[in-house]
């Protein structure tokens, strides 16, 4: 959204909607699949202090990609790089924030915050591959029950 001509080539754009969801998802995901794994080892932090944690992690995406955003129509095609630059710094930095942040959420040594946080991005895959699954059998069932209205209606 609002970038220039340079770094948006096609003109695509993204809507509100769906950018908040492209943060509020992962977000979610990463909390509860979080929440999950260190409440069976024994973690200190709780579901409020796992989502303020990252939250606050999250941070310099923000800081780097609204300027980069605004920079973008205003740089020459040499300086694009650094905006990628500048992009990939926050989210190296953004990265480090969370494992170091659950690392004191959870009062873990180093070596059990990484096996905790390869771990949480396993419980995302599989919250989302339930989650999918239990959609996919409520539209089933919701077809289903329309099929069996509509035959009842024809034979009535």
């Amino acid at each position: 959204i609002g970038q220039g001509y340079l770094t948006n080539p096609t003109g695509g754009y993204s809507s509100f909607f769906a950018v908040i969801l492209s943060v509020c998802v992962p977000l979610a995901l990463w909390v509860l699949g979080n929440w999950c794994l260190t409440t069976l080892f024994d973690g200190e932090g709780s579901f409020k202090d796992i989502f303020v944690a990252t939250a606050y992690s999250l941070l310099p995406v923000p800081l780097t990609v609204i300027p980069c955003t605004i920079a973008s129509n205003f740089i020459i095609k040499t300086e694009t790089t650094m905006l990628s630059l500048i992009e990939t710094i926050g989210l190296i930095y953004m990265v480090l924030l969370v494992i170091i942040g659950m690392m004191v959420t959870h009062d873990y040594p180093m070596g059990k915050n990484i096996i905790t946080v390869g771990g949480t991005i396993i419980a995302m895959v599989f919250i989302m591959f339930v989650a999918v699954l239990f959609s996919t059998l409520l539209t089933k069932i919701v077809s289903f029950v329309s099929n069996i209205v509509i035959e009842l209606r024809y034979r009535m």
